[in-house]
């Protein structure tokens, strides 16, 4: 076995991970591959990856966004953080995880911040109207001006290069009005992936509109996204068109608290 930095061609050697996890983000893996390789790791097994981690840095912590292990392989989890750890000592650091893995991050030092839930859209039909006058108010025309400005507010810290270059794909669909915006991209064949979705303070019926587009526009697959447990406009939001809970997650961090407006955060 081999655990260190992810090697190019990684993604011939991903077919246990990708089989094991319908949702395995190898797109978002490939596109922080390109950008921050220094912080990809993996662990290999007869040449076949058993366990990945990813992150990107942002202005004072870095992001674990991908990190995925085979189950029989528990310990390769704790490893790959380790790792990670060892090589960028000095930075503070914040990743989603599944509850039950929660407890191997703790006893690395990571401490909780808040509760997260996967919403995954159960492929109910919603009954909506979606006119072309809703079409034309959450067309993204302000997007970039947007997205920056409600995304400081909720993060408190700048994430252009983030929002502008590094979260978006050739297949992303950028929607906004002028109180929030809603980006989204195609995971796979079978599903869509909400992040981020962030608005302004109580622009509750702005998110529903984007809410509604993202569901117009993508429909036809299986739509989800992460979104803080305890926010209650939130959770009522996302259940009133016929999105599911899937699964618990804890939003952890290490070392440096952030300052995270969850109030605002839809999808993370």
């Amino acid at each position: 076995m081999f655990i260190g930095y992810l090697k190019n061609g990684f993604e011939d050697c991903l077919e246990d991970l990708i089989n094991k996890n319908p949702l395995f983000d190898l797109e978002l893996l490939k596109q922080t591959y390109s950008v921050y390789p220094q912080y990809c790791f993996a662990a290999y097994k007869d040449s076949k990856i058993i366990g990945v981690l990813s992150a990107y840095t942002f202005e004072n912590y870095l992001y674990i966004n991908v990190i995925e292990v085979i189950e029989k392989y528990e310990d390769i989890l704790k490893r790959l953080v380790s790792l990670l750890l060892r090589n960028f000592p000095n930075e503070n650091i914040l990743v989603l995880i599944e509850n039950e893995k929660s407890q191997e991050l703790e006893n690395l030092g990571f401490k909780i911040y808040s509760d997260f839930v996967r919403f995954m859209h159960s492929g109910e039909a919603v009954a909506f109207n979606f006119s072309n006058s809703t079409a034309k108010q959450v067309s993204g025309e302000h997007y970039d001006e947007v997205a920056r400005r409600v995304d400081k507010k909720a993060f408190n810290l700048r994430r252009d290069e983030y929002l502008k270059t590094d979260c978006v794909f050739s297949n992303s669909l950028k929607l906004s009005t002028g109180y929030g915006y809603l980006h989204s991209y195609v995971v796979n064949k079978r599903f869509i992936k909400i992040s981020p979705w962030i608005m302004d303070n109580e622009a509750f019926l702005d998110a529903e509109k984007l809410l509604r587009g993202v569901l117009y526009y993508r429909g036809l697959k299986k739509i989800y996204g992460y979104a803080p447990k305890n926010v209650k406009e939130i959770i009522d939001l996302y259940q009133s068109y016929k999105f599911k809970i899937d699964e618990d997650f804890k939003l952890m961090y290490l070392k440096e608290k952030p300052n995270i407006v969850l109030d605002n955060l839809y999808a993370i």
